[in-house]
């Protein structure tokens, strides 16, 4: 095709038709130029379709992570609420015509010092954002909706304060009231009958030991508000969840 343009140049030169050939290199330029334009649009589009593919594997990897979890904040909820219930039977064992007895007591306290906690499944967020993947995500609101889920799953100070409120008070309170005694050791496996000059444990002045009902106060506490917190998150979740979800609907629609 060049040389046939070139030829073409060459006789207009030759016949000495210069404003003819003048149009024809103006036309010649043009064609060019247009060549050009539909090159880059051509590469353009091939962009866009690479992106669109990166944007709808994020997407769904995303709202996997997500989906991730809403199962755990539901498994944490699900453990929280059935340790409470069982650390409220023990409870209820001290006005009980029930009796229990000291070991069986003492082992079913052990929960007190039970927690669990929360972690979002944050890694392909994190990368995204590491690699610079997130500029994939066309639809503002969307981005922006994903970026404030994390921040706020990740900033949550509940499972912290739990975290502290179990190592920190619950855990000295539970070894002081219930745990400080010889049966307590011979269950670790320390003999300590002609050493240490402890008494026994008496379930019956549990009813009205301060520390046992102020540590019993802060484990129910603690652990009501992150099921409240959860329960906030799960629904944030679920709304981000759907967002992704409808967002992949249309771009692969």
């Amino acid at each position: 095709m060049f040389k046939f343009f070139r030829k073409i140049r060459q006789k207009l030169l030759s016949e000495n038709k210069f404003s003819q050939y003048l149009v024809y290199a103006i036309g010649e330029i043009i064609l060019v130029v247009i060549g050009i334009l539909i090159a880059l649009q051509i590469n353009n589009y091939s962009e866009q379709k690479k992106e669109r593919k990166q944007e709808i594997i994020l997407l769904q990897n995303l709202s996997k992570d997500v989906g991730l979890d809403i199962k755990q904040i539901d498994s944490n909820s699900k453990k929280t609420n059935e340790r409470l219930g069982r650390l409220n039977t023990t409870l209820s064992f001290l006005n009980s015509k029930d009796s229990i007895g000291i070991d069986e007591f003492s082992n079913r306290s052990f929960e007190f010092m039970v927690d669990n906690y929360f972690s979002s499944n944050s890694g392909i967020f994190d990368e995204a954002v590491s690699s610079g993947k997130m500029s994939y995500i066309k639809n503002p609101l969307l981005s922006q909706a994903i970026f404030d889920y994390y921040r706020n799953a990740k900033q949550s100070l509940i499972d912290g304060t739990s975290r502290q409120i179990t190592d920190e008070v619950i855990t000295p309170l539970l070894v002081e009231s219930v745990m400080l005694n010889k049966k307590a050791f011979a269950r670790l496996g320390m003999q300590v009958e002609n050493i240490a000059d402890i008494e026994a444990l008496d379930i019956e002045s549990l009813k009205s030991n301060r520390d046992f009902w102020r540590m019993s106060l802060l484990k129910f506490g603690s652990n009501q508000e992150q099921l409240m917190r959860w329960g906030f998150l799960k629904q944030d979740a679920q709304g981000l969840k759907l967002k992704i979800d409808q967002e992949l609907e249309r771009l692969t629609n």
